[in-house]
């Protein structure tokens, strides 16, 4: 009935609202029995008022459905927030008004009429001041950091670049300013060559646009972010919503517009899915832990000399490099080997894949059929720098081969398993990898993510594709 109107996040945020209106609609109940009018016959009225209840918060939610703006988004000012909840209030109110007269309900009490709204607003006012003072924190401590890019007039530029500096509570740090002027050509072609070197060296999260709708600069711009699944806001003037998918935001003062971003609708799935992530991972730690003592010693029989973890530096969200975890199935020197057997190769595309490896040692072997020497990947996603299920991580020199297409299995964290995992792994050349991955972004659900896991488990005992 509603869709649209909010996003999956939003409909979270929503229940904990209406939670907090119904914890008012108790507490103006009990204050109205208990201390306004004592004398009346509390048992006989708590019955009518308890049924009524769910007339109550029926119409708070509905109120706040219809009028939510976000919640403790870092786009989002609390004092936006508060007017959101104040007009949802007084439409409760009005909507509390309009039902009492049409059910004729005289018992219902106007001071209970009055302090249910009232503290409604004062309870969810409290909870998102206290939310927003929290992340808030947390984010002048470094913590929840976006890293954003802006281009535009030289004017727009500077002045957006100095609001994100003054609010560091909203967790943003412009990491490229490309200012320009209308009729610059030879400006554009250079800012969109920066752009396209900057957004593939280093982490970006969003790129802010302060530029005429009309502009070939920003269309430009739009298309470069698009293809690499970068999130575009737009600095406002007197530009209407123009974007499928967007949303508009009062930034301290600047019109921003949210363009086209597939996070942006998935924001409350994502949090689910951390949640599973984390979850899934450490019972895998426990119910492994036995599994994965037993292994460390079997390498360090094999070859006292070796370490037993092989780490590599892996691209994760949005480029950002971790320290990805193996058990070690290669010699110590594998690296250095690598070269002599480039020839050898049967993966297209910048990955590095060949047959009976001659690096890999035995153990290694049994290691790589079963897939026990990903095992270690668990830190790495309680970590947060994988997730259980999502494009496999790639390394840096991989990812330095893609074109801007590619680019966009970076705009979700990489994943233990994936489509590609349990559709032939090896067997798979690298197009068909990367359309898997990109069916994986473009398709993604926890019930997808579900679906993978059940089929990853099967897919590794029958070591399909596993060299």
């Amino acid at each position: 009935m509603f869709r649209g109107w909010t996003n999956r996040w939003d409909e979270f945020a929503v229940f904990v609202d209406t939670g907090a209106a119904y914890l008012a609609y108790i507490a103006a109940v009990h204050l109205y029995l208990d201390w306004v009018n004592p004398r009346v016959d509390t048992v006989h009225l708590l019955g009518f008022y308890f049924s009524f209840s769910f007339v109550a918060i029926l119409v708070s939610w509905i109120a706040l459905k219809l009028n939510f703006k976000g919640y403790s988004r870092r786009w989002n000012q609390l004092p936006s927030e508060m007017g959101m909840l104040l007009l949802a209030n007084l439409g409760a109110g009005t909507a509390l008004a309009v039902v009492i007269f049409a059910f004729k309900a005289t018992w219902f009490s106007r001071e209970i009429f009055v302090l249910f709204p009232a503290l409604a607003f004062v309870f969810q006012t409290t909870v998102h001041s206290v939310v927003k003072i929290g992340v808030g924190r947390l984010r002048v401590a470094g913590r929840d950091q976006r890293q954003l890019v802006v281009i535009g007039h030289v004017r727009r530029v500077e002045v957006f670049a100095r609001t994100v500096a003054m609010v560091p509570e909203a967790g943003m740090h412009v990491v490229g300013k490309f200012p320009l002027d209308l009729g610059d050509h030879e400006a554009g072609v250079e800012v969109l060559s920066q752009l396209r070197r900057m957004l593939t060296e280093s982490v970006v999260d969003s790129v802010v646009l302060a530029l005429p709708v009309a502009d070939e600069v920003m269309m430009e711009v739009l298309s470069i972010c698009r293809r690499q699944g970068k999130e575009v806001r737009m600095i406002l003037d007197e530009v209407g919503a123009l974007a499928r998918r967007s949303r508009l935001y009062d930034f301290y003062g600047n019109s921003v517009l949210v363009v086209d971003s597939w996070q942006h609708e998935v924001v409350a799935r994502a949090v689910i899915k951390r949640v599973m992530d984390v979850v899934v991972a450490t019972i895998g730690i426990i119910v492994a832990s036995p599994i994965m003592a037993a292994i460390a010693v079997a390498i360090k029989l094999e070859d006292r000399n070796g370490s037993i973890f092989f780490r590599q530096e892996r691209v994760g969200l949005n480029g950002r490099r971790f320290q990805c975890y193996k058990f070690r199935t290669m010699v110590p020197n594998a690296e250095a080997l690598k070269e002599q057997l480039n020839h050898l190769n049967v993966m297209s595309g910048p990955v590095f894949k060949i047959p009976d490896d001659p690096r890999v040692t035995p153990i290694g072997k049994f290691l790589r059929r079963t897939s026990l020497d990903e095992l270690p990947q668990l830190f790495n996603v309680v970590l947060g720098n994988m997730s259980m299920v999502g494009p496999r991580p790639a390394l840096p020199a991989e990812v330095m081969e893609y074109d801007e297409g590619y680019r966009r299995r970076l705009s979700v964290r990489p994943g233990l398993t994936c489509l590609w995992q349990i559709s032939g792994r090896n067997e798979v050349d690298f197009a068909d990898w990367m359309e898997l991955d990109m069916e994986y972004i473009d398709s993604w659900s926890i019930a997808l993510d579900l679906k993978i896991m059940a089929k990853t488990i099967p897919a590794v005992l029958q070591q399909r594709g596993a060299h």
